[in-house]
């Protein structure tokens, strides 16, 4: 028996492709090859996307209460600097009033002194600066006494006499201004 050539067969189950295919077949073989990758990616942006979402609504909402908190911190701070604005202010009254005791006390302590018995004060009136008072003395010698007195001492500067009447019972009613050497 001699070789016979045995033939080789080729088995394609493929489809033959045709030589011209049309233009709604070349799409769909595309469509098929290319598009589920495609679809593929979008899917991924798109659930990106939604987790992206879910994230940022979650840090919204953090915010929102970190807000909300420090605003209601700030509300306490802010009560509290009222308060300590309003006792400064108040401290500061008090020191007004008290750190100019010594010079108060000191003027009246000295117009206790110096003042003649017969001499009576009616009005005495402290500024920052300056002290005014109306007096009536019984004799015209008081009254120089007192204001002679005044002139000389260190506690009153530019003394000005502002007003002298000699009353009908023969007392001296005067007024006087001074500025005093020391503020208070």
């Amino acid at each position: 028996m001699g070789q016979s050539k045995k033939s080789k067969t080729e088995i394609n189950l493929l489809v033959q492709k045709a030589k011209e295919e049309s233009l709604s077949s070349q799409f769909l073989n595309w469509a098929l090859t290319y598009g589920r990758y495609i679809i593929i990616i979008i899917q991924i942006v798109v659930l990106s996307v939604f987790f992206g979402r879910f994230k940022l609504d979650r840090d919204r909402t953090d915010l929102k209460e970190s807000v909300g908190q420090k605003e209601a911190l700030v509300g306490s701070i802010a009560e509290v600097n009222n308060e300590i604005i309003r006792v400064q202010k108040s401290l500061a009254d008090i020191k007004s009033i008290t750190g100019n005791y010594d010079a108060i006390l000191q003027t009246i302590n000295f117009l206790e002194n110096k003042t003649p018995a017969d001499t009576n004060f009616n009005l005495l009136s402290f500024s920052k600066s300056k002290v005014r008072f109306t007096a009536v003395s019984d004799s015209l010698t008081s009254f120089n006494v007192l204001l002679k007195n005044i002139q000389e001492d260190e506690i009153f500067s530019d003394v000005q006499l502002e007003d002298l009447k000699r009353l009908p019972d023969g007392k001296v009613e005067f007024r006087v201004q001074a500025n005093l050497a020391r503020k208070v």
